[in-house]
């Protein structure tokens, strides 16, 4: 790394189905793109190209503008498989992990390696790529230790056990991904689409049914029956289906999660998940204001210029 810190850079968070990209100058981001452009959507373009596509424009006012990425981008089906690091980590184990990739039309593109967690005794494995560099942003921003969770709410929802500054566990809930397959292409489809609003009853009532006996795929089964009953009307039951997934969710990782608890993001799926901490009681603080994924780059990136400064 051979930039200064206030030097400009693109940042980018590059995952599953859309790139997000940020001219940043002076620790600020001045200008940005957000596109389609997700590893899933590439159609066998060259990510290389991609790049140049998107963010041309900032390489041909700054020359040699370095490219920080975190993401999929990352992974097996990305531009380069990083490998995982593995907890416990913090900022500076990330760094010393930057992964540099050849690139055509940039100088230096980095890639943020993702974190594996193997629970102690046991013989499963989580990952993450892409929350490390959020969860590094909202540890940035706040200088006290201990034990914390932050919750990231998603396609892949993430609830992340940190002490001291450093990603001690996490475990992964599929439940954006389960919600969006399960109203687009089944029985529980109903009618309408768009975002679900968390105040509105039927939410309510699959958060409720989410605590009766018979387990998840007994409740959604539910969630038919409720729209045939006429207790929940069928534009409604997106909403009911979202309470109940979020609702074992919660109840799952509330068992999981230590010390206070950080909720990220103003998503649909953040408000959502706003709305049913509060309805179990659970307190947290809303992260609506602060761009995580951008302080995570830079205190990343940070570290790896200080470590190179030392050698």
């Amino acid at each position: 790394m051979q930039t200064q810190s206030g030097h400009p850079l693109i940042a980018i968070d590059w995952g599953s189905t859309h790139l997000r990209a940020k001219l940043v100058i002076d620790g600020a981001a001045v200008d940005q793109v957000a596109s389609a452009d997700g590893i899933r959507n590439r159609r066998g373009r060259d990510f290389d190209d991609i790049l140049q596509s998107q963010c041309g424009r900032w390489r041909k006012k700054f020359p040699g503008i370095p490219v920080m990425m975190s993401g999929m981008i990352g992974s097996r089906e990305g531009w380069a498989e990083v490998p995982y690091v593995t907890t416990p980590t913090g900022v500076a184990d990330l760094a010393g992990a930057l992964a540099t990739v050849s690139s055509r039309h940039f100088d230096t593109v980095t890639i943020v390696p993702g974190v594996r967690f193997d629970p102690p005794g046991g013989d499963t494995t989580d990952v993450m790529r892409g929350e490390e560099t959020q969860v590094s942003g909202v540890l940035a921003a706040r200088p006290e230790t201990g034990v914390v969770t932050i919750c990231l709410p998603g396609t892949h929802s993430k609830w992340v056990v940190c002490r001291d500054r450093r990603i001690e566990a996490f475990r992964t809930w599929l439940t954006g991904e389960a919600f969006e397959r399960l109203t687009s292409d089944s029985l529980l489809c109903g009618e309408g689409g768009g975002i679900v609003d968390p105040a509105c009853a039927a939410f309510a009532r699959g958060l409720e049914l989410s605590a009766t006996d018979g387990g998840l795929l007994h409740h959604l089964f539910l969630g038919r029956t409720e729209m045939l009953t006429g207790r929940v009307a069928a534009a409604d039951l997106r909403g009911l289906i979202s309470g109940l997934l979020l609702g074992h969710e919660i109840r799952e990782a509330r068992k999981f999660a230590r010390g206070p608890l950080f909720l990220v993001g103003d998503s649909p799926a953040a408000k959502a998940t706003a709305r049913a901490l509060e309805y179990f009681d659970l307190a947290c603080e809303h992260i609506t204001d602060h761009d995580v994924h951008l302080a995570g780059l830079l205190a990343i990136r940070a570290a790896a210029q200080t470590s190179d400064g030392e050698n």
